[in-house]
């Protein structure tokens, strides 16, 4: 019993870290947890919307303060909250701008009892209405700075819908974790589909490491792509690839390190930096 619940614990705190990697299990009635987490991103290297590597002459930058809860409503049902307290945007030529990221709320159902089988949906919600304006750090041949937008949110409402499957190995210590997720956007924003895996083992009963894979395309059958900043997402597909540790620090409280990057092996990448982001946050539970 106490094998499987290490191995329980395992998938609940790498769902706290990103919440589009997800698995079988919910939250047992009346448990919580609770993640406090800071990313950093930076990168000049951007991919257009039609796959190809731009030089760009800027660095792009991105850092974040996030927090992430999970409450039991009951053995099958789990709340679910992410909140990006702080976000903050900038190129290298610009000044930085910051605010409230997107909302999302949701809920996972565990849908069979002797199998770990769940389904999520989540509400994205908006922060603002997509705009927020840097101005740039020197004047242009007119004497005049530009302004660029680099919004904290796509001012849309997004419903993330999950299914997921997991499997934790008789050794107590090792488990694989499989999903889909389809992402209803509004605004003519074209919808977006998620696949990914991922499989974590428990070393020296203090240290879980996992390794994930997923991928991202956008579910649309046209041509043209909305206009506006890239960090709209809109036509943006990629693989993405990572790492998570987590280590044991007491019985309630644990240490979150992650890093991910961008590959174009499976899916090209789109509309997107590709760079590497860094996090690291402290878990509770109980």
């Amino acid at each position: 019993m106490k094998k499987i619940k290490n191995l329980i614990f395992v998938f609940f705190c790498f769902s706290a870290v990103c919440l589009q990697a997800q698995s079988g299990w919910t939250r047992e009635a009346k448990g919580l947890y609770l993640q406090a987490s800071a990313s950093h991103f930076s990168s000049n290297d951007y991919y257009t919307t039609e796959g190809r590597l731009a030089d760009q002459g800027s660095t792009f930058n991105t850092s974040a303060f996030l927090i992430y809860g999970e409450y039991g409503i009951s053995n099958r049902l789990t709340a679910i909250v992410d909140l990006p307290l702080v976000r903050l945007n900038s190129f290298s030529t610009t000044e930085t701008v910051g605010g409230v990221g997107n909302i999302q709320l949701g809920v996972k159902y565990k849908l069979l009892k002797n199998f770990p089988l769940s389904l999520q949906v989540a509400l994205d919600i908006p922060s603002n209405d997509g705009n927020n304006f840097a101005q740039s750090k020197n004047a242009n041949d007119f004497g005049e700075f530009d302004e660029i937008n680099l919004p904290l949110s796509d001012g849309e409402f997004n419903i993330w819908t999950t299914l997921a499957a997991s499997h934790g190995f008789k050794n107590g210590k090792s488990y694989v974790s499989a999903f889909s997720s389809v992402n209803f956007r509004t605004e003519n924003f074209s919808n977006q589909f998620q696949a990914g895996a991922e499989v974590g083992h428990l070393f020296f009963n203090k240290l879980y490491l996992i390794g994930k894979l997923k991928i991202q395309e956008r579910l649309s059958s046209e041509n043209n792509v909305q206009s506006g900043s890239f960090l709209f997402g809109e036509g943006t597909t990629f693989t993405s690839y990572g790492i998570t540790s987590m280590y044991k620090l007491t019985d309630h409280l644990n240490l979150v390190a992650q890093y991910s990057d961008y590959a174009g092996f499976l899916v090209e990448r789109k509309n997107i930096y590709d760079g590497g982001t860094f996090s690291l946050g402290v878990a509770f539970e109980l």
